[in-house]
């Protein structure tokens, strides 16, 4: 069943869709901006999406980490300059690649996304992308193209209101790899332009835009799944968007005459280490292997978190069951254990390889030492119930 959420996505590409050829300039905003005619359309949608950033704090699915959020609302604050007071940050726990900025400041960044990103500066032209969208009203000119073409009384209700129960996990399955599907092909453009822009007056690297495209592209084009392939080979749902390698040849041009430098990835890392198992969890669920194994990789190329990285490695190969995945999961198991990162969780797959194997020893020292490593494993009463049986001892 569809989330909330979900159905906002889905309603939203459904809606530009029947109104990609109509076009209103808002023109530019400035800071402090509400609707002054209450009885306006336009204030109209921007109750509803204050009644949707209701239901998105009552969600229960918001990363609450008090570090983290300030952290990340201070890269918006970055590149949002005037308009920083004007933004509310959301981090959502979801695992798909997207931020978003509504007309009323609703700011929301996917954990996805900061996942994915490799630098602070390749999430600053992200978060700058975004803030264009804003700044230049881009969403009341979807919504205008939307009320042009006489539909919006049938769907901005399913587009803004974010009706029914239910978690929150996304703005839908068609925004799961980024670009969101509401902005037609020169309001994207602009973004990635502008976006660009904001990013390196900041202080951040003009490089960071393509290169967070590149990684994408190399997901995507990894992917189990024909139809997230062609997102990044011939753009897919990406349709009505500049193509992926378009944007990367756009945004590498752009930067020739930009501040490039370094960035520091070790920093980068620093900062979303505490959540890197649970993101990483999110995103092996989904069984798309192909994908998330090119995403561990990449990440595993920076040469820190190895063992939370092997340890994520060898879930894949152990959940795509292919033949001999099980004997490079139990390979990547075992060289998780050998970093200090390395999650309980680790011995205890092995453990359980090991016995499915029947060699009983192994099996015992490895529940044991997953018992060692978590002392309150919320399971430990089976664990040692299981080493009793393995060895005819108590552990």
């Amino acid at each position: 069943m569809l989330n909330s959420l979900t159905r906002l996505g889905l309603a939203a590409g459904l809606a530009v869709s029947l109104a990609a050829c109509a076009s209103t300039d808002h023109g530019v905003r400035s800071a402090g901006d509400r609707p002054m005619d209450l009885s306006s359309t336009e204030a109209s949608l921007w109750y509803q999406t204050d009644e949707a950033e209701s239901r998105l704090q009552a969600s229960g699915q918001l990363n609450s980490d008090p570090a983290l959020n300030a952290w990340v609302n201070a890269r918006i604050c970055e590149v949002a300059g005037t308009f920083c007071d004007d933004l509310r940050l959301y981090i959502l726990e979801s695992p798909t690649f997207n931020a978003s900025m509504a007309p009323n400041g609703m700011a929301i960044v996917n954990t996805g996304l900061l996942l994915r990103a490799e630098t602070t500066d390749e999430l600053a032209f992200v978060l700058g992308h975004e803030f264009v969208h804003f700044e230049e009203n881009h969403f009341l000119e979807r919504h205008a193209a939307m009320r042009n073409a006489n539909v919006t009384s049938t769907v901005l209700g399913s587009v803004i209101g974010v009706a029914g129960g239910g978690g929150l996990s996304s703005f839908g399955s068609l925004l799961a790899y980024g670009g969101a599907l509401s902005f037609s092909r020169s309001q994207e453009t602009e973004a990635d332009t502008k976006g660009l822009i904001h990013a390196t007056e900041a202080g951040y690297s003009a490089d960071a835009g393509a290169a967070i495209w590149s990684n994408l592209l190399d997901e995507l084009t990894a992917s189990d799944h024909d139809e997230v392939t062609r997102r990044g080979n011939d753009g897919g749902v990406f349709g009505t968007h500049p193509d992926i390698d378009v944007r990367i040849a756009s945004l590498t041009a752009q930067a020739a005459d930009l501040p490039v430098h370094d960035g520091d990835r070790a920093a980068y890392r620093r900062i979303i280490r505490p959540f890197l198992q649970d993101w990483l969890d999110m995103h092996i669920v989904r069984r798309d292997h192909g994908a998330t194994l090119a995403l561990v990789d990449r990440l595993a190329g920076q040469g820190e978190d190895l063992g939370v990285l092997q340890y994520a490695r060898g879930r894949i190969y152990a959940m795509r069951a292919d033949d001999g995945d099980d004997a490079l999961a139990l390979a990547e198991f075992e060289a998780a254990t050998r970093h200090a990162d390395a999650p309980a969780d680790a011995w205890r797959a092995i453990g359980e390889m090991r016995r499915a194997q029947g060699d009983n020893p192994a099996a015992a020292a490895a529940f044991q030492a997953y018992l060692d490593h978590s002392p309150q494993a919320r399971d430990r009463y089976l664990i040692e119930r299981l080493i009793t049986d393995l060895t005819g001892t108590q552990p």
